[in-house]
């Protein structure tokens, strides 16, 4: 629900930042798990005094967030770039997009997700990494080549192979 709150587990904001830095300083890349679809039926009080923040589909865990309002469209967007921006991460791994509902003919929120990302990692000169978990497996939203990316995605999440190995 908090979407600009660390979990508790990593500690205070500044003890995140630090965790990420300390990675880099090794070589390595951190990536954050980000869920946009919805907010989650649990502790989930924001349609009670924002209701237009919903449609009335729903997702499998909650109700769907209504991207066609554009302040809520502006603050996963800068949601997104808060977390690449202020804690340095070097990508982020967007959950289940295929319930991010668009409009036939609508520019998704995705598309300009990934446009704002890529404005930052042109302002920034950092390569910035998105990956989609995309049940329908649509390649029409991945361009692993586009450096940076404007409006495409580089690498989707293999879902279908992480379900295999948890039946296996």
């Amino acid at each position: 629900m908090l979407w600009y709150a660390p979990d508790s587990a990593y500690g205070r904001p500044e003890d995140l930042k630090n965790l990420i830095d300390e990675a880099h300083l090794r070589g390595l890349m951190v990536f954050l798990d980000v869920v946009y679809n919805h907010f989650g039926p649990e502790g989930n009080f924001l349609g009670r005094y924002a209701p237009s923040f919903f449609t009335d589909a729903q997702t499998p865990w909650g109700s769907t967030i209504d991207y066609r309002v554009p302040q809520v469209r502006a603050f996963a967007i800068e949601n997104a770039l808060s977390w690449l921006r202020d804690y340095r991460f070097d990508g982020l791994r967007l959950d289940a997009v295929n319930h991010i509902l668009a409009e036939p003919g609508e520019i998704s929120m995705l598309h300009d997700l990934s446009r704002a990302a890529g404005e930052l990692a042109a302002e920034t000169g950092r390569h910035i990494h998105l990956v989609l978990e995309n049940g329908d497996n649509r390649a029409s939203l991945l361009d692993a080549v586009q450096d940076p990316p404007r409006g495409k995605y580089r690498a989707q999440w293999n879902d279908d192979y992480h379900h295999a190995w948890h039946v296996f």
